[in-house]
Protein backbone atom coordinates (compact mmCIF):
# COMPACT_ATOMS: atom_id res chain seq x y z
CA UNK A 1 0.00 0.00 0.00
CA UNK A 2 1.26 3.40 -0.51
CA UNK A 3 2.74 5.22 2.41
CA UNK A 4 0.59 7.80 3.86
CA UNK A 5 1.82 10.96 2.95
CA UNK A 6 -0.07 13.98 2.61
CA UNK A 7 -0.37 15.64 -0.77
CA UNK A 8 1.72 18.68 -0.97
CA UNK A 9 0.58 21.97 -3.26
CA UNK A 10 2.74 21.17 -6.60
CA UNK A 11 4.67 24.14 -5.75
CA UNK A 12 5.51 24.61 -2.10
CA UNK A 13 6.14 20.66 -2.03
CA UNK A 14 8.40 20.47 -4.63
CA UNK A 15 10.62 23.40 -3.71
CA UNK A 16 11.00 22.14 -0.32
CA UNK A 17 12.15 18.96 -1.47
CA UNK A 18 14.16 20.27 -4.13
CA UNK A 19 15.88 22.67 -1.40
CA UNK A 20 16.16 19.30 0.85
CA UNK A 21 17.87 17.32 -2.22
CA UNK A 22 20.87 20.91 -2.81
CA UNK A 23 21.56 21.15 1.02
CA UNK A 24 22.06 17.45 1.21
CA UNK A 25 25.92 17.96 2.21
CA UNK A 26 24.39 18.73 5.52
CA UNK A 27 21.88 15.99 6.30
CA UNK A 28 22.37 12.52 7.85
CA UNK A 29 22.94 9.96 5.38
CA UNK A 30 19.74 8.21 5.83
CA UNK A 31 17.11 11.59 5.33
CA UNK A 32 18.53 11.97 1.63
CA UNK A 33 18.49 8.13 0.42
CA UNK A 34 17.52 7.71 -2.90
CA UNK A 35 16.04 3.74 -4.65
CA UNK A 36 18.17 3.86 -7.08
CA UNK A 37 17.62 1.56 -10.15
CA UNK A 38 15.24 0.82 -12.98
CA UNK A 39 11.37 0.21 -12.55
CA UNK A 40 8.98 -0.53 -14.93
CA UNK A 41 5.49 0.01 -15.62
CA UNK A 42 2.45 -2.34 -15.40
CA UNK A 43 2.33 -2.52 -19.23
CA UNK A 44 5.93 -2.85 -19.69
CA UNK A 45 6.38 -0.14 -22.30
CA UNK A 46 8.01 2.76 -19.95
CA UNK A 47 11.39 2.60 -17.78
CA UNK A 48 11.60 4.62 -15.02
CA UNK A 49 15.51 4.79 -14.30
CA UNK A 50 16.86 6.51 -11.04
CA UNK A 51 20.29 7.04 -11.45
CA UNK A 52 21.76 9.08 -8.77
CA UNK A 53 20.19 11.15 -5.52
CA UNK A 54 18.55 13.93 -8.01
CA UNK A 55 18.19 12.94 -11.19
CA UNK A 56 16.54 9.81 -13.33
CA UNK A 57 14.68 9.83 -16.46
CA UNK A 58 11.33 8.28 -18.05
CA UNK A 59 12.62 6.12 -21.32
CA UNK A 60 10.83 3.17 -23.72
CA UNK A 61 10.34 1.67 -27.31
CA UNK A 62 7.34 4.41 -27.90
CA UNK A 63 8.10 7.40 -26.56
CA UNK A 64 10.99 10.10 -26.19
CA UNK A 65 13.02 9.66 -23.53
CA UNK A 66 12.23 12.27 -20.65
CA UNK A 67 15.15 13.81 -18.25
CA UNK A 68 13.63 14.17 -14.24
CA UNK A 69 15.14 16.07 -11.34
CA UNK A 70 13.70 14.64 -8.54
CA UNK A 71 14.57 15.28 -4.80
CA UNK A 72 13.28 12.26 -1.64
CA UNK A 73 11.76 13.40 1.49
CA UNK A 74 10.56 9.77 3.37
CA UNK A 75 8.07 8.41 1.06
CA UNK A 76 7.82 11.63 -1.73
CA UNK A 77 9.34 11.44 -4.55
CA UNK A 78 9.15 14.94 -6.15
CA UNK A 79 9.97 15.49 -9.35
CA UNK A 80 10.52 18.00 -12.08
CA UNK A 81 10.00 16.60 -15.34
CA UNK A 82 12.89 18.73 -17.27
CA UNK A 83 11.74 17.16 -21.29
CA UNK A 84 7.82 17.87 -20.49
CA UNK A 85 7.74 20.69 -17.83
CA UNK A 86 5.58 18.83 -15.57
CA UNK A 87 5.88 18.78 -11.59
CA UNK A 88 4.93 16.22 -8.85
CA UNK A 89 5.08 14.34 -6.23
CA UNK A 90 4.82 10.42 -6.38
CA UNK A 91 5.13 8.22 -4.07
CA UNK A 92 7.28 4.97 -2.95
CA UNK A 93 5.97 1.73 -0.71
CA UNK A 94 6.63 -1.49 -0.80
CA UNK A 95 10.25 -1.13 0.88
CA UNK A 96 10.93 1.14 -1.99
CA UNK A 97 9.81 -1.96 -4.59
CA UNK A 98 6.68 -0.06 -5.90
CA UNK A 99 6.51 4.06 -6.68
CA UNK A 100 3.28 5.58 -7.26
CA UNK A 101 2.68 8.36 -10.23
CA UNK A 102 -0.87 10.18 -10.72
CA UNK A 103 -1.01 7.97 -14.09
CA UNK A 104 0.43 4.93 -13.32
CA UNK A 105 2.60 2.41 -11.05
CA UNK A 106 5.90 1.46 -11.50
CA UNK A 107 7.63 -1.95 -10.19
CA UNK A 108 11.21 -2.29 -9.01
CA UNK A 109 13.01 -4.50 -11.91
CA UNK A 110 16.78 -4.12 -10.67
CA UNK A 111 18.68 -2.04 -7.99
CA UNK A 112 21.77 -0.26 -8.58
CA UNK A 113 24.39 1.88 -6.93
CA UNK A 114 23.15 6.00 -7.24
CA UNK A 115 26.02 7.62 -9.55
CA UNK A 116 27.46 10.75 -8.56
CA UNK A 117 25.17 13.83 -8.95
CA UNK A 118 26.31 16.17 -11.67
CA UNK A 119 26.86 19.67 -10.89
CA UNK A 120 23.94 21.79 -12.04
CA UNK A 121 24.90 25.19 -13.50
CA UNK A 122 24.86 27.86 -10.63
CA UNK A 123 21.40 29.57 -10.66
CA UNK A 124 20.67 27.66 -13.50
CA UNK A 125 17.28 26.24 -14.19
CA UNK A 126 17.92 22.72 -13.26
CA UNK A 127 19.10 24.38 -9.91
CA UNK A 128 15.88 25.97 -9.53
CA UNK A 129 13.53 23.41 -10.79
CA UNK A 130 10.40 24.02 -9.93
CA UNK A 131 10.88 28.08 -10.16
CA UNK A 132 11.75 27.63 -13.68
CA UNK A 133 9.63 24.81 -15.15
CA UNK A 134 6.76 27.22 -13.45
CA UNK A 135 8.60 30.33 -15.14
CA UNK A 136 8.37 28.47 -18.78
CA UNK A 137 5.00 29.89 -20.20
CA UNK A 138 6.19 33.60 -19.62
CA UNK A 139 9.52 33.86 -19.89
CA UNK A 140 11.60 35.54 -22.62
CA UNK A 141 13.61 34.05 -25.36
CA UNK A 142 16.53 34.63 -24.03
CA UNK A 143 15.98 33.38 -20.49
CA UNK A 144 14.46 29.96 -22.56
CA UNK A 145 17.56 29.79 -24.60
CA UNK A 146 19.74 30.07 -21.67
CA UNK A 147 17.83 27.01 -20.23
CA UNK A 148 17.42 25.20 -23.45
CA UNK A 149 21.52 25.33 -23.44
CA UNK A 150 21.76 24.23 -19.84
CA UNK A 151 19.76 20.48 -21.28
CA UNK A 152 16.38 21.75 -20.48
CA UNK A 153 14.48 19.85 -22.85
CA UNK A 154 10.82 21.63 -21.82
CA UNK A 155 12.87 24.96 -22.66
CA UNK A 156 13.72 24.30 -26.04
CA UNK A 157 10.42 23.51 -26.96
CA UNK A 158 8.68 26.55 -25.08
CA UNK A 159 11.54 28.60 -27.37
CA UNK A 160 10.17 27.19 -30.67
CA UNK A 161 6.44 27.80 -29.61
CA UNK A 162 7.28 30.79 -29.12
CA UNK A 163 9.03 31.91 -31.73
CA UNK A 164 5.88 30.22 -33.53
CA UNK A 165 3.76 32.21 -31.54
CA UNK A 166 5.14 35.83 -32.27
CA UNK A 167 5.64 34.32 -36.18
CA UNK A 168 1.68 34.26 -36.19
CA UNK A 169 0.97 37.53 -34.66
CA UNK A 170 2.97 38.91 -36.93
CA UNK A 171 1.33 37.60 -40.24
CA UNK A 172 -1.29 38.97 -41.86
CA UNK A 173 -5.14 38.09 -40.13
CA UNK A 174 -6.03 35.27 -42.72
CA UNK A 175 -9.15 35.23 -44.84
CA UNK A 176 -12.47 35.21 -42.64
CA UNK A 177 -13.35 31.28 -42.97
CA UNK A 178 -16.57 31.70 -41.02
CA UNK A 179 -19.77 33.37 -43.32
CA UNK A 180 -20.60 36.86 -42.96
CA UNK A 181 -23.59 37.55 -40.57
CA UNK A 182 -27.03 37.10 -42.59
CA UNK A 183 -29.74 40.39 -42.40
CA UNK A 184 -32.08 38.63 -40.36
CA UNK A 185 -29.44 38.03 -37.20
CA UNK A 186 -28.81 41.78 -37.40
CA UNK A 187 -30.79 43.22 -34.81
CA UNK A 188 -30.74 46.67 -36.46
CA UNK A 189 -31.76 45.24 -39.98
CA UNK A 190 -35.69 45.12 -40.87
CA UNK A 191 -35.17 41.25 -41.87
CA UNK A 192 -34.57 40.47 -37.88
CA UNK A 193 -35.91 37.32 -36.68
CA UNK A 194 -34.36 35.81 -33.31
CA UNK A 195 -35.65 32.24 -33.87
CA UNK A 196 -35.18 32.16 -37.74
CA UNK A 197 -31.13 33.54 -36.73
CA UNK A 198 -30.68 31.06 -33.85
CA UNK A 199 -31.84 27.95 -36.07
CA UNK A 200 -29.27 28.94 -38.82
CA UNK A 201 -26.46 29.63 -36.37
CA UNK A 202 -27.09 25.69 -35.12
CA UNK A 203 -26.74 24.53 -38.70
CA UNK A 204 -23.59 26.29 -39.23
CA UNK A 205 -21.99 26.31 -36.35
CA UNK A 206 -22.85 22.36 -36.11
CA UNK A 207 -20.91 21.76 -39.53
CA UNK A 208 -18.09 24.40 -38.48
CA UNK A 209 -17.16 22.77 -35.49
CA UNK A 210 -17.27 19.24 -37.15
CA UNK A 211 -14.92 20.11 -39.22
CA UNK A 212 -13.37 21.39 -36.06
CA UNK A 213 -13.29 18.15 -33.86
CA UNK A 214 -12.47 16.10 -37.02
CA UNK A 215 -8.92 18.33 -37.72
CA UNK A 216 -10.42 18.87 -41.47
CA UNK A 217 -9.37 22.69 -41.77
CA UNK A 218 -6.16 23.92 -40.18
CA UNK A 219 -3.32 26.88 -41.34
CA UNK A 220 -0.20 26.60 -42.29
CA UNK A 221 2.48 27.91 -39.98
CA UNK A 222 4.11 31.06 -41.12
CA UNK A 223 8.35 30.33 -41.78
CA UNK A 224 10.67 31.72 -39.01
CA UNK A 225 12.77 34.45 -39.47
CA UNK A 226 15.92 33.31 -41.23
CA UNK A 227 18.20 34.37 -37.71
CA UNK A 228 15.79 32.21 -35.45
CA UNK A 229 16.13 28.94 -37.90
CA UNK A 230 19.96 29.54 -37.55
CA UNK A 231 19.35 29.72 -33.62
CA UNK A 232 16.80 26.30 -33.44
CA UNK A 233 19.26 24.63 -35.66
CA UNK A 234 22.47 25.70 -33.47
CA UNK A 235 20.20 24.32 -30.43
CA UNK A 236 19.36 21.03 -31.97
CA UNK A 237 22.96 20.07 -32.81
CA UNK A 238 24.34 21.15 -29.36
CA UNK A 239 20.94 19.10 -27.13
CA UNK A 240 19.98 16.94 -29.65
CA UNK A 241 16.71 16.19 -27.59
CA UNK A 242 14.04 13.47 -29.63
CA UNK A 243 11.04 16.10 -29.55
CA UNK A 244 12.53 19.04 -30.19
CA UNK A 245 14.70 18.12 -33.06
CA UNK A 246 11.96 16.61 -34.94
CA UNK A 247 9.98 19.74 -34.13
CA UNK A 248 13.01 22.14 -35.00
CA UNK A 249 12.97 19.46 -38.21
CA UNK A 250 9.37 20.99 -39.62
CA UNK A 251 10.41 24.49 -38.97
CA UNK A 252 13.34 24.33 -40.91
CA UNK A 253 11.88 22.29 -44.02
CA UNK A 254 8.69 24.95 -44.01
CA UNK A 255 11.08 27.60 -43.84
CA UNK A 256 13.64 25.78 -47.33
CA UNK A 257 15.99 24.70 -45.43
CA UNK A 258 15.64 20.80 -46.56
CA UNK A 259 19.23 19.96 -46.16
CA UNK A 260 19.36 21.31 -42.07
CA UNK A 261 15.79 19.57 -41.52
CA UNK A 262 17.61 16.62 -42.95
CA UNK A 263 19.93 16.76 -40.26
CA UNK A 264 17.42 17.63 -37.66
CA UNK A 265 15.94 14.12 -38.25
CA UNK A 266 19.16 12.59 -37.91
CA UNK A 267 19.77 13.72 -34.68
CA UNK A 268 16.17 12.93 -33.44
CA UNK A 269 15.98 9.59 -34.81
CA UNK A 270 19.83 9.04 -33.08
CA UNK A 271 18.12 8.89 -29.70
CA UNK A 272 15.51 6.11 -30.36
CA UNK A 273 15.09 3.83 -33.77
CA UNK A 274 11.73 3.48 -33.45
CA UNK A 275 11.21 7.32 -33.49
CA UNK A 276 9.03 8.60 -35.83
CA UNK A 277 11.76 10.96 -37.27
CA UNK A 278 13.73 7.90 -38.56
CA UNK A 279 11.45 6.75 -41.52
CA UNK A 280 11.39 10.68 -42.41
CA UNK A 281 15.40 10.61 -42.29
CA UNK A 282 15.49 7.63 -44.45
CA UNK A 283 13.33 8.41 -46.80
CA UNK A 284 14.93 11.88 -47.36
CA UNK A 285 18.62 10.44 -46.97
CA UNK A 286 18.96 10.97 -51.10
CA UNK A 287 19.05 14.74 -49.51
CA UNK A 288 22.42 14.35 -48.76
CA UNK A 289 23.84 14.24 -52.19
CA UNK A 290 22.26 17.23 -53.57
CA UNK A 291 23.76 20.47 -53.56
CA UNK A 292 21.97 23.14 -50.96
CA UNK A 293 21.96 25.09 -54.08
CA UNK A 294 19.84 23.00 -55.81
CA UNK A 295 17.18 22.93 -53.36
CA UNK A 296 16.75 26.41 -52.85
CA UNK A 297 12.98 27.31 -53.21
CA UNK A 298 11.77 29.44 -56.07
CA UNK A 299 8.62 31.17 -56.64
CA UNK A 300 5.83 29.24 -58.87
CA UNK A 301 4.78 31.12 -61.78
CA UNK A 302 2.95 28.42 -63.56
CA UNK A 303 1.91 24.85 -62.60
CA UNK A 304 4.09 21.88 -63.49
CA UNK A 305 3.79 19.23 -66.16
CA UNK A 306 4.40 15.48 -65.65
CA UNK A 307 4.83 13.03 -63.16
CA UNK A 308 6.43 13.34 -59.54
CA UNK A 309 7.53 10.58 -57.17
CA UNK A 310 8.42 10.67 -53.26
CA UNK A 311 9.56 8.56 -50.91
CA UNK A 312 7.75 9.30 -48.14
CA UNK A 313 4.61 11.48 -47.66
CA UNK A 314 0.27 11.00 -48.26
CA UNK A 315 0.58 11.62 -51.70
CA UNK A 316 3.48 9.34 -53.21
CA UNK A 317 2.82 9.92 -56.96
CA UNK A 318 1.43 13.35 -58.20
CA UNK A 319 0.50 13.54 -61.94
CA UNK A 320 -0.26 17.39 -63.24
CA UNK A 321 -2.21 17.39 -66.46
CA UNK A 322 -3.85 20.05 -68.51
CA UNK A 323 -6.12 22.61 -66.81
CA UNK A 324 -4.55 22.10 -63.29
CA UNK A 325 -6.13 18.60 -63.19
CA UNK A 326 -3.52 16.36 -61.08
CA UNK A 327 -3.78 12.63 -60.80
CA UNK A 328 -2.46 10.90 -57.13
CA UNK A 329 -1.43 7.64 -56.64
CA UNK A 330 -3.31 5.44 -54.44
CA UNK A 331 -6.77 7.88 -55.00
CA UNK A 332 -9.59 6.96 -57.41
CA UNK A 333 -10.18 10.50 -57.50
CA UNK A 334 -8.68 13.47 -59.39
CA UNK A 335 -7.49 16.57 -58.04
CA UNK A 336 -7.64 20.59 -58.86
CA UNK A 337 -4.33 22.38 -58.30
CA UNK A 338 -4.16 26.02 -58.65
CA UNK A 339 -1.10 29.04 -57.81
CA UNK A 340 -1.34 30.96 -54.57
CA UNK A 341 1.61 33.56 -53.62
CA UNK A 342 4.10 31.53 -55.44
CA UNK A 343 3.11 27.89 -54.33
CA UNK A 344 1.32 25.54 -55.65
CA UNK A 345 -1.82 23.89 -53.79
CA UNK A 346 -3.94 21.11 -54.53
CA UNK A 347 -7.44 21.29 -53.31
CA UNK A 348 -9.27 18.37 -51.38
CA UNK A 349 -12.92 18.08 -50.82
CA UNK A 350 -12.72 17.67 -47.93
CA UNK A 351 -9.48 19.03 -45.74
CA UNK A 352 -6.96 21.67 -46.41
CA UNK A 353 -4.81 21.68 -49.43
CA UNK A 354 -1.53 19.90 -50.16
CA UNK A 355 1.03 22.63 -50.70
CA UNK A 356 3.99 22.45 -52.96
CA UNK A 357 7.29 24.59 -52.99
CA UNK A 358 8.75 24.48 -56.27
CA UNK A 359 12.76 24.05 -56.09
CA UNK A 360 15.80 25.43 -58.31
CA UNK A 361 16.45 22.03 -59.46
CA UNK A 362 12.82 21.27 -60.77
CA UNK A 363 11.46 19.19 -57.96
CA UNK A 364 8.96 20.10 -55.54
CA UNK A 365 8.92 19.93 -51.73
CA UNK A 366 5.63 19.90 -49.57
CA UNK A 367 5.31 21.81 -46.69
CA UNK A 368 1.73 21.91 -45.38
CA UNK A 369 1.49 20.43 -42.28
CA UNK A 370 -0.53 16.94 -43.50
CA UNK A 371 2.18 15.78 -45.77
CA UNK A 372 5.26 17.30 -44.85
CA UNK A 373 8.87 15.89 -45.74
CA UNK A 374 7.26 14.82 -49.31
CA UNK A 375 10.00 15.62 -51.61
CA UNK A 376 8.73 14.62 -54.85
CA UNK A 377 11.38 14.28 -57.91
CA UNK A 378 10.57 14.75 -61.21
CA UNK A 379 10.18 11.43 -63.80
CA UNK A 380 12.09 12.46 -66.75
CA UNK A 381 9.99 12.33 -69.96
CA UNK A 382 6.73 11.81 -67.84
CA UNK A 383 4.93 14.49 -70.26
CA UNK A 384 4.82 17.51 -71.93
CA UNK A 385 7.11 20.29 -71.20
CA UNK A 386 3.92 22.35 -70.20
CA UNK A 387 0.37 21.69 -69.31
CA UNK A 388 -2.44 24.27 -70.67
CA UNK A 389 -3.12 26.34 -67.56
CA UNK A 390 -5.94 26.08 -64.22
CA UNK A 391 -8.88 27.16 -65.19
CA UNK A 392 -10.68 29.68 -62.84
CA UNK A 393 -13.94 28.29 -61.86
CA UNK A 394 -16.94 30.27 -60.79
CA UNK A 395 -18.54 29.37 -57.52
CA UNK A 396 -20.94 31.04 -54.93
CA UNK A 397 -20.44 30.60 -51.20
CA UNK A 398 -24.05 29.25 -49.84
CA UNK A 399 -26.25 32.11 -48.76
CA UNK A 400 -27.61 32.12 -45.42
CA UNK A 401 -30.93 33.37 -46.49
CA UNK A 402 -33.39 30.77 -44.74
CA UNK A 403 -35.25 32.52 -42.05
CA UNK A 404 -37.58 29.36 -41.59
CA UNK A 405 -35.40 26.01 -40.82
CA UNK A 406 -37.05 25.82 -37.55
CA UNK A 407 -40.55 25.50 -38.53
CA UNK A 408 -41.94 21.72 -39.92
CA UNK A 409 -41.02 21.74 -43.89
CA UNK A 410 -39.51 25.15 -43.40
CA UNK A 411 -36.39 24.28 -45.37
CA UNK A 412 -38.22 22.77 -48.11
CA UNK A 413 -40.12 26.04 -48.18
CA UNK A 414 -37.32 27.94 -48.58
CA UNK A 415 -36.12 25.73 -51.44
CA UNK A 416 -38.78 26.24 -53.25
CA UNK A 417 -38.74 29.66 -52.65
CA UNK A 418 -35.41 29.88 -54.32
CA UNK A 419 -33.31 30.26 -50.87
CA UNK A 420 -30.60 28.15 -51.44
CA UNK A 421 -29.69 27.05 -47.50
CA UNK A 422 -33.14 25.35 -47.38
CA UNK A 423 -32.25 23.01 -50.44
CA UNK A 424 -28.98 22.25 -48.43
CA UNK A 425 -30.66 21.46 -45.19
CA UNK A 426 -34.05 19.76 -47.25
CA UNK A 427 -31.35 17.80 -48.90
CA UNK A 428 -29.19 16.23 -46.24
CA UNK A 429 -32.40 15.63 -44.17
CA UNK A 430 -33.03 13.39 -46.59
CA UNK A 431 -29.78 12.24 -47.79
CA UNK A 432 -29.12 11.05 -43.86
CA UNK A 433 -32.30 8.93 -43.57
CA UNK A 434 -30.74 7.12 -46.59
CA UNK A 435 -33.66 9.00 -49.09
CA UNK A 436 -30.54 9.02 -51.60
CA UNK A 437 -32.77 9.36 -54.83
CA UNK A 438 -35.44 11.93 -52.84
CA UNK A 439 -32.50 14.29 -52.16
CA UNK A 440 -31.10 14.39 -55.51
CA UNK A 441 -33.45 16.91 -56.87
CA UNK A 442 -32.26 19.80 -53.46
CA UNK A 443 -28.51 19.04 -54.22
CA UNK A 444 -28.88 19.87 -58.03
CA UNK A 445 -30.85 23.02 -57.61
CA UNK A 446 -27.90 23.99 -55.48
CA UNK A 447 -25.08 22.86 -58.02
CA UNK A 448 -26.95 24.76 -60.45
CA UNK A 449 -26.88 27.68 -58.43
CA UNK A 450 -22.89 27.46 -58.34
CA UNK A 451 -22.84 26.22 -54.89
CA UNK A 452 -19.92 23.59 -54.80
CA UNK A 453 -21.31 21.60 -52.11
CA UNK A 454 -24.54 21.31 -54.13
CA UNK A 455 -22.07 19.62 -56.74
CA UNK A 456 -20.30 17.23 -54.49
CA UNK A 457 -23.31 15.82 -53.12
CA UNK A 458 -24.95 14.75 -56.56
CA UNK A 459 -21.82 12.76 -56.49
CA UNK A 460 -22.69 10.88 -53.34
CA UNK A 461 -26.02 10.87 -54.14
CA UNK A 462 -24.32 8.75 -57.45
CA UNK A 463 -22.17 6.35 -54.97
CA UNK A 464 -25.15 4.94 -53.48
CA UNK A 465 -27.67 4.93 -56.36
CA UNK A 466 -25.93 4.28 -59.43
CA UNK A 467 -28.18 6.65 -61.24
CA UNK A 468 -27.38 7.47 -64.98
CA UNK A 469 -28.86 10.49 -64.98
CA UNK A 470 -26.61 12.49 -62.24
CA UNK A 471 -23.19 12.42 -64.13
CA UNK A 472 -25.57 13.50 -67.36
CA UNK A 473 -27.21 16.29 -65.08
CA UNK A 474 -23.73 17.25 -63.83
CA UNK A 475 -22.58 17.23 -67.48
CA UNK A 476 -25.52 19.38 -68.98
CA UNK A 477 -25.19 21.82 -66.03
CA UNK A 478 -21.17 22.55 -66.83
CA UNK A 479 -21.90 22.71 -70.34
CA UNK A 480 -25.40 25.44 -69.66
CA UNK A 481 -22.54 28.27 -70.13
CA UNK A 482 -20.63 27.18 -72.87
CA UNK A 483 -17.32 28.61 -70.83
CA UNK A 484 -16.84 25.40 -68.76
CA UNK A 485 -15.95 27.58 -65.85
CA UNK A 486 -19.16 26.87 -63.90
CA UNK A 487 -18.12 24.91 -60.55
CA UNK A 488 -20.00 21.75 -61.98
CA UNK A 489 -17.01 21.37 -64.59
CA UNK A 490 -14.56 21.10 -61.64
CA UNK A 491 -16.47 18.64 -59.60
CA UNK A 492 -17.52 16.49 -63.12
CA UNK A 493 -13.81 16.44 -64.09
CA UNK A 494 -12.42 15.55 -60.89
CA UNK A 495 -14.89 12.62 -60.13
CA UNK A 496 -14.25 8.66 -61.00
CA UNK A 497 -17.69 7.69 -62.03
CA UNK A 498 -16.70 4.26 -62.52
CA UNK A 499 -15.30 4.02 -59.28
CA UNK A 500 -18.61 5.90 -57.47
CA UNK A 501 -20.95 3.34 -59.57
CA UNK A 502 -18.77 0.39 -57.99
CA UNK A 503 -19.64 1.70 -54.80
CA UNK A 504 -23.58 1.67 -55.07
CA UNK A 505 -23.34 -2.14 -56.49
CA UNK A 506 -25.13 -4.19 -53.54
Amino acid sequence: MPAAVPFRPRAAGWRSLLLLALASASLPAAAQSMACGTYKDVDGNTTLTIESEGHGFLSGPYQATEQLRIARQEDVLGTGNLSTGRLENWYFSDNDRTISTPYREFTREHTAACKTMPEPIEGGCVMNTSECLEALPEAEPLKLHAWCAEGVGAACMQLLETYQRQAKDAAPAPARSEPPMPEICKEDSASFNAEGCRAIAEVVGAEMMGKAVLGLQHSNDPVLPSAQLDELAALCRQQQGEAFCADVAEALWSGGRLLQAHQALQLSCAQRAEGVACGRAEALARLASVPAAALAPVPASALPCGSYEAEYGVLSQLRFLDGGLVEAGGRDQRLRASLQDGRILIHRDVGSDFVLQPLKNGNLASVDGGNRFAYYERKPGSGNASCAPPVAFVEIPLPLDCPTLDRKDGAKACCTDGKLLGCKVAGEALFKNEQWAASLSYFQTLCSAGVREGCLAMAAVYAHTADPKIPQAMAAICAKDGKGTHVACDVDATRNWPALKAEAAP
